[in-house]
C-alpha cells in the first residue's frame, strides 16, 4: 500500500482518518508514506480545525529519530545571523500542540505511532519532559517490534528486519537514560537473537553492537551463546558468505564479545586471517596484485595476534612470492614492526591530545584549530620534498594524469617542484592533520560539545566573517554583506550528517551538499578578505576586466602579510590544480562521483574556514 494509491476523499472526518492510519501504520511507516498521507488529508479537508491538526501531525512525522536522537527536517537562518532556526522545533511547541500530541500518544490504537509520540514528548524541554513518556515510548517500541515479528512470520520482507533493528536501537537509547526493567529488554533481545525466524544476520549483528554500546543494560552473562551466531555465519557455504563484511564488521564485533565474556579471542583473530587469505585468492588480475598483497599483510597481522605460527609463515610465504609481481607507479614501503609500533604510538598521541583539547570550552577548541598548531609546517614539507635520496627521480620523465585521466602538460621545473611539494604535503596531511581533526570533530559532535550553533556563533561574534560590510551596487545604493547566512547551510548539513552517522548504524551519511557548498563559499571568502583590504581580485584580460584565478589571489604579496607560508600551502593544497585536492575545480565542474565525497574533505574545509576566521577585522569609518 502506498500513499498515492489511497483515495483521500473516502474519509469523511479526521476520526475516520485516524482509524485508517492506526490500522495501516506498520505498512505505511515501512514505505515512509505517513507524512505524504497527512499532507493529502490537510489539503482535502475543508475544516480549519482539521487542517490545523493535520499540520501538527505533519510536524510530528517531519521529526526523524536516529538512534534515539531527534532530528528536524529543515534548518534555516534567523534575523540574528549567529542563531539557527529549525522546523519543526521541539523547543518551540505551543501548549496546544503538546496537548494534542499527548492525547494522540494516549489514544492512538497502534504502538508504532504511540512510540513516536511518546519519544517526541520525552525529548521536549524541561517542564514538559517526564520519565513516564520515556517508559511509555519503550513499552510501545517493544510492542511495535513484537508486531513486526508477527508480520515477519507470514511475510518474508527484507525491509522488516531493518525496521526491527531501527526500533530496537531507539529502545535501548531511551532505556539507557532512565531506570528500566532490564529483564524485559533481555527477554526481547534473546527472542530476536535466537528464537525469531526471519531475522537476518546483519540485524542480529546490529543488535549485538547495540548491546555492546550500552554496558549499563547488558552484562557479560547476557552475551552467552551469541558467539555461536558468528560460528553459524562462518559455516555458511562460501558463496553465501560476505568476506568483506566479515573482516571489517562481523569478526571485529565477535572479538569484542569474546573479550567481554572472557572467551578465546585468538580463535576470531585466526578467522580474520583465514578470511583475508580467501579474499586474496580471489584477486587474480595483475593490476590488482597490490590489493592482494595488502590482504596478505593483514592476514599476517591477524595470524600473529591469533598465535598461529604455521599460518603466519604460510601467509608470509605468499607475501614473498607475490612481492616481485606487484606493479605500482609508486614506491611501496614495507615498515618493520618497530616502525609500525612507532606509528601507532604517534597516532595514539594525536588522539590523546585531541581528547585533552575537547575538555576546553568550545571557543578555545575553535581557536586551537584556527591556530594551525597541528598543521604541517612549510619548512618541514620543503625539506621532505627535497630529499636527496630521491634525486635519481630528477632524471625520470614523469607523466601525470588529472582527475579525468587526461595527461597534463609539463609546466616547467617550478611547477613540478610545487606539485612535488603538494604531494609531500598530502602525505603529512593524511598522517597527522586528518587524524587530529577526526579525533576532535567527530567525538566533539557525538558528545554534543561541538554543535553547529556554537560554531556559527563563534564565526559570527569572534571573526570578521560575521561582521556586516557595506558594499555599493551599480546604482550606487548601499547594502550590507554578511557571510554567515551563506555559510550556515553547509555547516548545519555537515553537523547533521555526522550526528546521524554516529547516532544510528542504520543511517548512511551523505556529504555531497556540504562539501559542494562550503568549497565554493571559501573561495568567495578568500576574495572577500582581499576586497576588505583593498587587495585587487580582478585584472584586465582579453575580454576586459575579469576575476583573477584563485592561485593568483594566494600568491598576492599583500595577502601573504596576513597568512604565513603554512596557511598559503594549506590553501593551495585544498584548491590547487596541481598536486593538491583541487576541490574547487572538482566541485565546480562536477568531476567527483558520489562515492568520492568524504567527511575528510569537510574536516579540511572547516579547518580552512577557521584559519580564515582567525582575524576580526573592523571597517574604518
Amino acid at each position: 500500500m502506498r500513499a498515492k494509491e489511497i483515495d483521500i476523499d473516502e474519509f469523511k472526518s479526521i476520526e475516520d482518518f485516524y482509524a485508517f492510519i492506526d490500522n495501516h501504520a506498520f505498512e505505511l511507516e515501512k514505505n515512509w508514506d505517513l507524512t505524504d498521507l497527512w499532507v493529502k488529508f490537510r489539503n482535502s479537508t475543508s475544516s480549519d480545525s482539521e487542517k490545523e491538526m493535520a499540520q501538527w501531525e505533519i510536524d510530528c512525522h517531519l521529526f526523524e529519530v536516529k538512534g534515539g536522537q531527534i532530528f528536524s527536517q529543515i534548518y534555516g537562518s534567523s534575523d540574528d545571523e549567529s542563531k539557527i532556526t529549525t522546523f519543526p522545533s521541539l523547543s518551540n511547541l505551543q501548549e496546544r500542540v503538546i496537548s494534542y500530541v499527548t492525547n494522540r500518544a494516549k489514544n492512538s490504537n497502534t504502538p508504532l505511532l504511540k512510540a513516536k509520540y511518546f519519544h517526541l514528548l520525552w525529548c521536549t524541554p524541561k517542564g514538559v519532559k517526564n520519565n513516564r513518556f520515556a517508559s511509555s515510548a519503550i513499552e510501545n517500541y517493544i510492542s511495535s517490534i513484537d508486531r513486526y515479528c508477527q508480520i515477519l512470520k507470514s511475510k518474508n520482507d527484507d525491509e522488516i528486519p531493518f525496521q526491527i533493528g531501527r526500533l530496537y536501537e531507539n529502545t535501548l537509547a531511551i532505556a539507557n537514560q532512565i531506570k528500566v526493567d532490564n529483564q524485559i529488554l533481555k527477554t526481547l533481545t534473546k527472542t530476536l537473537l535466537f528464537d525469531q525466524e526471519g531475522i537476518k544476520f546483519y540485524t542480529k549483528h546490529g543488535i549485538l553492537n547495540d548491546m555492546l554500546d550500552y554496558p549499563k543494560l547488558f552484562k557479560a552473562l547476557d552475551f552467552n551463546g551469541t558467539l555461536d551466531l558468528y560460528e553459524a555465519e562462518l559455516n555458511k557455504p562460501k558463496e553465501k558468505k560476505d568476506d568483506f563484511l566479515l573482516v571489517n564488521y562481523h569478526l571485529p564485533t565477535a572479538i569484542k564479545i569474546a573479550t567481554k565474556t572472557k572467551n578465546d579471542v585468538k580463535r576470531w583473530h585466526n578467522e580474520i586471517g583465514l578470511t583475508y587469505l580467501r579474499m586474496a585468492a580471489t584477486e587474480t588480475q595483475e593490476d590488482r596484485f597490490w590489493i592482494k598483497q595488502d590482504y596478505h599483510s593483514k592476514a599476517i597481522s591477524a595470524f600473529r595476534l591469533a598465535g598461529n605460527k604455521a599460518m603466519k609463515l604460510e601467509a608470509e610465504k605468499l607475501y614473498a612470492e607475490l612481492k616481485p609481481k606487484v606493479r605500482l607507479s609508486n614506491v611501496n614501503i614495507d615498515f618493520d614492526e618497530e616502525t609500525r609500533n612507532k606509528l601507532k604510538l604517534f597516532n595514539d598521541g594525536i588522539k590523546e591530545l585531541a581528547e585533552s583539547i575537547l575538555k576546553n570550552p568550545t571557543e578555545n577548541i575553535y581557536r586551537t584549530i584556527s591556530s594551525g598548531y597541528f598543521f604541517p609546517k612549510y619548512g618541514d614539507v620543503v625539506a621532505a620534498s627535497e630529499d636527496k635520496e630521491n634525486a635519481f627521480l630528477n632524471f625520470v620523465t614523469t607523466i601525470r594524469f588529472d582527475k579525468n585521466q587526461n595527461i597534463t602538460k609539463n609546466k616547467g621545473i617550478e611547477a613540478e617542484q610545487e606539485q612535488k611539494l603538494l604531494e609531500t604535503y598530502s602525505y603529512q596531511v593524511r598522517m597527522a592533520l586528518l587524524p587530529y581533526l577526526h579525533y576532535l570533530i567527530v567525538p566533539g559532535i557525538k558528545s554534543g560539545h561541538l554543535t553547529f550553533e556554537n560554531l556559527i556563533h563563534h564565526l559570527a561574534k569572534n571573526s570578521w566573517i560575521g561582521k556586516d560590510y557595506a558594499q555599493f551596487d551599480l546604482s550606487g545604493e548601499e547594502k550590507n554583506v554578511n557571510w554567515i547566512a551563506l555559510l550556515t547551510p553547509s555547516i548545519v548539513e555537515f553537523f547533521l550528517q555526522i550526528q546521524g552517522w554516529v547516532s544510528s548504524k542504520y543511517y548512511r551519511p551523505n556529504f555531497i551538499l556540504c562539501v559542494d557548498s562550503l568549497t565554493l563559499k571559501i573561495e568567495g571568502l578568500l576574495r572577500e578578505f582581499c576586497r576588505r583590504l583593498n587587495i585587487p581580485t580582478s585584472s584586465i584580460g582579453p575580454n576586459g576586466m575579469q576575476e583573477i584565478y584563485l592561485h593568483n589571489v594566494l600568491d598576492n604579496e599583500e595577502f601573504k602579510k596576513y597568512f604565513n607560508e603554512d596557511d598559503i600551502l594549506f590553501f593551495k593544497y585544498l584548491f590547487s590544480n596541481e598536486g593538491g585536492l583541487n576541490l574547487r575545480n572538482n566541485v565546480a565542474h562536477s568531476f567527483y562521483d558520489h562515492n568520492e565525497y568524504h567527511p575528510d574533505q569537510m574536516f579540511l574545509l572547516l579547518a580552512a574556514l577557521l584559519r580564515l576566521a582567525k582575524y576580526d577585522l573592523k571597517q574604518e569609518h
